[in-house]
């Protein structure tokens, strides 16, 4: 039957594999455990009203051209589709 090089291909590559992984044991994992957990909380620089409003005032900027050129796109993709619509009604009529 065809398919049994693949198979034994795959078996042993998994085998190989396996050996390469380093074993692991529970001392090990609960060091890794306790090295990661040490600190969770995230600490953001404190900014002062200036520059808070000069901040707010970058990302109202930044979205408002983000929300021109989504409007760009969708326009664009809209006529284009129009252009391929009519030419193909054109080609099926004449």
């Amino acid at each position: 039957m065809a398919g049994e090089g693949f198979m034994a291909h795959a078996i042993s590559s998994l085998k190989q594999n396996r050996a390469l992984l380093k074993k692991r044991k529970f001392k090990d994992l609960r060091e890794l455990y306790k090295n990661g957990v040490s600190k969770t909380e995230v600490e953001f620089k404190k900014l002062d009203a200036k520059e808070w409003a000069v901040l707010k005032q970058s990302i109202k900027k930044q979205h408002q051209n983000n929300l021109r050129i989504e409007l760009m796109i969708y326009i664009l993709s809209l006529v284009i589709t129009f252009c391929i619509l009519y030419y193909i009604y054109w080609f099926i009529v004449n």
